[in-house]
């Protein structure tokens, strides 16, 4: 009985130390049933707004049951947008199919800008590897996204893990603040000339900055694959942290509106 008890103490004491770190409780994410779910804000000029014309950081966790699907195209590792009137415009965060064309099979891209139109791009990250075998299906990976904002044109890193993906990049344009990137909203595909895709996901930590993030802030937010607690951290212009709600834990108070995605004890660790 003594041996029994000792034990359940000892996974209590884990599970604890699983979603406690840094003064942080976690224990819930938000997942999308790549049926109809989705999670946006207000109004297409948030998330322009919030990375603007000068240096910016995306940080969050994500899992998928599969990370790089069959098939020929791609699907969203955070959200993607494509908006038209009279040019396109777009924000992607993407991992492409196992069957994508060229040699994208198994990479990660972001496309902010001219949607299809590479010279109205301001920023794209291709990562320079197949990633399959790096980052699995059905784990949690934390991701982010730093940008840097140049006189004419930007720079841009990505992180998986803690570590830098080498990539691919174009850029001739800075300022984001004005450009209508959509409607974009996590979990889907937004299109508003036509019907949004839904893509199965699930989603946690959800933090940006109005600063560049270094290499040790990206592995100080990592922390070893345990989420750490960002609300003190320079630069944060919003904190979503999905435990029962989409509300912004930052000065800037820019919820989400959550439409048919659920909450899940299901949590980094």
């Amino acid at each position: 009985m003594r041996r029994l008890a000792n034990t359940s103490r000892r996974r209590r004491s884990k599970k604890i130390a699983r979603v406690v770190s840094r003064g942080l409780v976690n224990t819930k994410s938000l997942s999308f049933d790549g049926t109809n779910d989705a999670a946006n804000w207000a109004s297409n000029s948030v998330i322009p707004g919030l990375i603007g014309a000068g240096d910016f950081s995306i940080s969050w966790w994500v899992k998928k049951d599969d990370f790089f699907p069959a098939g020929s195209g791609s699907s969203p590792i955070l959200w993607g947008s494509l908006f038209f009137s009279g040019s396109l415009t777009g924000f992607f965060i993407n991992a492409f199919a196992d069957g994508a064309s060229g040699s994208l099979a198994g990479k990660l891209q972001v496309q902010i800008g001219g949607g299809s139109s590479t010279s109205t791009d301001f920023l794209t990250l291709t990562s320079q590897n197949d990633l399959r075998s790096s980052v699995g299906d059905n784990t949690w990976h934390h991701c982010v996204l730093t940008s840097n904002a140049g006189a004419s044109s930007r720079t841009g890193k990505l992180y998986v893990n803690g570590s830098e993906v080498p990539t691919n990049q174009t850029s001739n344009n800075v300022d984001f603040s004005g450009v209508d990137l959509g409607d974009i909203a996590i979990g889907s595909v937004t299109f508003n000339l036509g019907s949004n895709a839904f893509h199965q996901i699930e989603v946690d930590e959800l933090s940006m900055y109005n600063s560049e993030l270094s290499s040790s802030d990206v592995s100080a937010i990592y922390n070893s694959g345990v989420p750490a607690d960002e609300s003190s951290r320079s630069g944060l212009v919003g904190y979503w942290r999905m435990e029962d709600n989409g509300n912004d834990s930052s000065s800037n108070s820019n919820n989400l509106t959550i439409t048919g995605a659920t909450f899940t004890d299901d949590v980094p660790s």
